[in-house]
């Protein structure tokens, strides 16, 4: 799973990230960058992150639709998961809807097609190379730039192929909005 070194790493970013909000603008800004990292169903995984506002997905699609608490977003993400015998890297990117639940609280819900390197790992196969991330998270973002966040999340190829166990995973995530 995760090694020593990779854990530091972890945590040295998370603290590099709490440690600059302090020089950061206000949260309800265009773009967000973090990191997150969790584990699963046979896998850890660690991935960057980011996330900017899709103005024209709310302009043109959202308002008078969605109360004006719900804002697009983009997110996109590269990833490595860590399985018990083979790892895989990931490109994810799709729309995030983020619902403002209170003022420094945030539910967000997501689905972004996907792309791993290798769909097989300790007998288990997740399809193919195509697959789906469907997410809900909550994050909390005080005043300064800093975001913490807690995500669930699913991925699988949608029954695109044969085989399609999915993959649950639980991860935190640490961002700066700016």
């Amino acid at each position: 799973m995760f090694t020593t070194g990779r854990w530091r790493t972890a945590i040295g970013l998370l603290l590099l990230a709490v440690g600059s909000s302090a020089w950061g603008q206000s949260p309800v800004e265009t773009r967000e960058m973090g990191l997150r990292s969790g584990t699963g169903d046979h896998y850890d995984m660690i991935e960057v992150y980011g996330r900017q506002s899709a103005d024209w997905v709310e302009d043109d699609l959202l308002r008078g639709v969605l109360p004006k608490r719900v804002s697009a977003q983009w997110d996109v993400s590269l990833g490595y998961w860590e399985g018990r015998e083979n790892d895989s890297g990931f490109f994810a990117i799709g729309p995030v809807f983020e619902i403002q639940a209170a003022k420094t609280w945030h539910w967000r819900l997501g689905v972004q097609p996907t792309l791993i390197s290798s769909h097989e790992d300790a007998g288990r196969d997740l399809g193919g190379p195509f697959q789906f991330t469907s997410h809900l998270g909550l994050a909390w973002a005080p005043p300064g730039a800093l975001v913490l966040g807690v995500r669930v999340q699913h991925t699988s190829n949608a029954r695109l192929y044969s085989s399609n166990p999915g993959v649950d995973t639980l991860s935190l995530e640490a961002g700066y909005a700016f």
